[in-house]
């Protein structure tokens, strides 16, 4: 479909599926910044017994040409191993948590799958010329870029010191040439830490642009995931008519049909024999429905009784299947003990 027709922002639906897929928005470069500069401080602190611990190895090892590799690599698990284990855990840590930071936890092994489009030379034609990657020619030339003027600014800044140290002892020249690079790359990795920040920033827009939808699969993913709203609605109708149709099966077991007087109808139903503690709604509708309660009761000898305003509280206030409240109980007693008695009357 042309990228034209994409205007509508991904749905939940879409943006969870992709991310279920391992495709999310991302910045390789913020991992790499803040791996440098962890990396940089943590050798300006401990760089000096790193140092002198692996000078010490390599003299014990010079001093003793037969010693066995068992006892070299004993000496390094005691001296260097201590001070490199925590670097390399911490840079680990770092990657993660960096990535964690842009787009949460996920676990997903597809992006590593083999897809047979990656051999498709045009879909590689298609990647060199794209948008994408005119941007990462122009991030990485724009990087180098602005890495060599900070590099000579910083280097224009520090030039005093630089001559300092060629002219101080070789202790004190060592010391400030290695604070001097510290600071140096530091600067550096604070540049680029920030060119990583805008890279995020892009890759989210272009994340975005990617991930559109146009009106067309909007709809379809609504009637996939939704329902179609014509069969949502002919369900729903289908469902209306079955319980139309059971309610009207209850009419005959009726005790009495309220009505008002065929606008609304309720048919209540009183048997204690069958557990009924008090009176209770087997069927009531408006209209159509009320009509078609009242046909029921009047051919299967419901006795139906006319009371506007009970039948309009009793249609409002009681669901069908359930007893009417004790509010009611003394207006419906009045009009089943009627009923009944009439029957009475009549048998008799």
């Amino acid at each position: 479909m042309p990228e034209e027709n994409k205007t509508e922002r991904a749905t939940p639906y879409r943006r969870k599926k992709l991310r279920e897929e391992g495709n999310v928005a991302k910045s390789i470069e913020i991992a790499t910044a803040s791996t440098i500069l962890l990396g940089t401080i943590i050798i300006f602190f401990l760089g000096y017994t790193l140092f002198e611990r692996i000078l010490r190895l390599f003299w014990n090892v010079s001093l003793n040409p037969f010693v066995d590799a068992s006892t070299v690599f004993a000496q390094f698990r005691d001296s260097l191993l201590p001070l490199i284990l925590p670097f390399f855990v911490l840079t680990i840590l770092v990657v993660i948590l960096t990535y964690i930071a842009q787009f949460g936890f996920i676990f997903t092994l597809k992006p590593i799958q083999p897809k047979l489009e990656r051999l498709n030379p045009f879909e590689g034609f298609k990647r060199i010329f794209s948008l994408t990657t005119l941007f990462e020619l122009l991030k990485n030339s724009l990087k180098v870029f602005l890495l060599i003027v900070v590099a000579y600014l910083f280097l224009r800044s520090e030039l005093g010191e630089l001559t300092e140290i060629y002219s101080s002892s070789l202790y004190l020249s060592v010391k400030n040439f290695l604070i001097f690079t510290f600071k140096l790359i530091i600067f550096i990795g604070m540049i680029a830490l920030l060119i990583a920040f805008l890279d995020y920033a892009y890759k989210r827009w272009d994340y975005e642009r990617k991930i559109r939808m146009s009106k067309e699969e909007v709809k379809e993913e609504y009637k996939q995931h939704e329902g179609n709203p014509i069969i949502k609605s002919a369900i729903r109708k289908r469902m209306r008519q079955l319980s139309k149709g059971r309610m009207l099966q209850e009419v005959p077991k009726a005790s009495v049909v309220i009505t008002n007087p065929t606008h609304t109808a309720v048919a209540l139903r009183y048997d204690p024999g069958r557990g009924d503690k008090a009176p209770v709604v087997v069927a009531k509708g408006k209209g159509r429905v009320a009509e078609k309660i009242i046909e029921v009761a009047i051919i299967n000898g419901v006795a139906v009784v006319r009371r506007e305003a009970l039948a309009r509280a009793l249609y409002t206030a009681v669901d069908v299947g359930e007893e009417i409240p004790p509010k009611f109980y003394r207006a419906v007693a009045e009009i089943i003990a009627f009923v009944m008695a009439r029957r009475k009357r009549i048998v008799a």
